[in-house]
């Protein structure tokens, strides 16, 4: 049998209840149940499905709405509850007859694994980091008229570096030079350094995910700069940390520039971030807890719940990971 890696826990396994991620690109339309829905066989099973990518229109809230049907014909005790990343996403889900809370996977970040990370030599640092795959709709380019650039990024194809360095002459590739020109991911505290370079974190999409860089780079201690989109970042970063300018390159620099001449304290932004996930971490909790209970579900312990965060669903693991038994 097939392992494919899959972004999902298991935060129960009798009666099962699960929370995974929609990524209908990888064939993983409702998460874990489509790796592996002999899982939802035998009886009733209850499953939190959050979302990689925008829903904030009727067709892709009509295919999800199609996907769950189907499913019901081979596994008609499912359940399944969706949490959107934005209200907009709600409200298009309601309407279409969906169980969906607001619940922003953004709120499920392992914050225990970020840091604000000691100043460093002002020479040795940057004005702006952008952390995101050098992919076009990433839109690099808008980042050209900051002064001073770092980057981060997932493994790239060799087209993609030499574009990006085209677009930003001036900018930094961390991934390749902290490491003598050989490509090498950072992680834990490396990473945090790495973003602890720069004064400013920058988020540059027109649309895709929650985005995960843009909670990183407050619970860091930066400010963030982004420009109007779609995916949830605008309304969890939303605050007086964020500033949310117009996608042109002079926007961008001047906003950066106005956090550079006055920067906060690394350890307010990252407190002020940490009370608002908290805050919607709990809600969201109680709305999984209510739902289950109305479902004829389990009543989640608070180490079942911990499943949301510690796996969680930002790393994704082999299948047969996800699922064996917690104990």
């Amino acid at each position: 049998m097939s392992n494919p890696l899959v972004a999902a826990s298991l935060l129960s396994d009798d009666p099962l209840v699960t929370l995974s991620t929609r990524r209908p690109a990888t064939g993983q339309a409702l998460g874990l149940m489509s790796v592996r829905p002999d899982l939802a066989e035998g009886g009733p099973s209850f499953h939190l499905l959050t979302l990689a990518w925008s829903h904030e229109s009727d067709w892709h809230a009509g295919r999800l709405r199609d996907d769950l049907a189907s499913f019901a014909r081979l596994a008609p005790q499912a359940r399944f509850l969706i949490l959107a990343n934005t209200l907009q996403e709600q409200k298009i889900f309601t309407r279409f007859g969906l169980d969906c809370v607001f619940g922003t996977t953004l709120c499920l970040v392992d914050t225990a694994r970020y840091s604000c990370s000691p100043p460093v030599d002002a020479a040795a640092g940057t004005d702006a980091v952008y952390v995101a795959g050098l992919a076009p709709y990433k839109r690099h380019s808008l980042a050209r008229e900051i002064r001073s650039l770092s980057l981060l990024y997932w493994p790239p194809e060799p087209a993609e570096v030499i574009a990006t360095r085209q677009a930003l002459p001036q900018a930094i590739f961390s991934n390749h030079e902290l490491n003598d020109g050989v490509y090498r991911l950072l992680e834990g505290a490396n990473y945090c350094a790495a973003l602890g370079r720069a004064k400013v974190g920058l988020c540059l999409s027109a649309e895709e995910g929650p985005m995960r860089a843009s909670v990183e780079y407050m619970l860091c201690g930066l400010p963030v700069v982004s420009t109007e989109a779609r995916g949830g970042r605008i309304d969890m970063l939303a605050g007086p940390y964020l500033s949310v300018v117009a996608a042109e390159p002079a926007a961008l620099a001047d906003a950066v520039a106005r956090w550079v001449a006055n920067p906060p304290d690394p350890q307010v932004v990252r407190s002020a971030l940490l009370d608002r996930i908290t805050a919607l971490r709990s809600r969201l909790m109680a709305q999984v807890h209510d739902w289950l209970l109305a479902q004829g579900g389990p009543a989640l312990a608070p180490d079942d719940f911990a499943r949301m965060i510690t796996p969680g669903i930002w790393k994704a693991r082999p299948a047969d990971k996800v699922v064996a038994k917690t104990g």
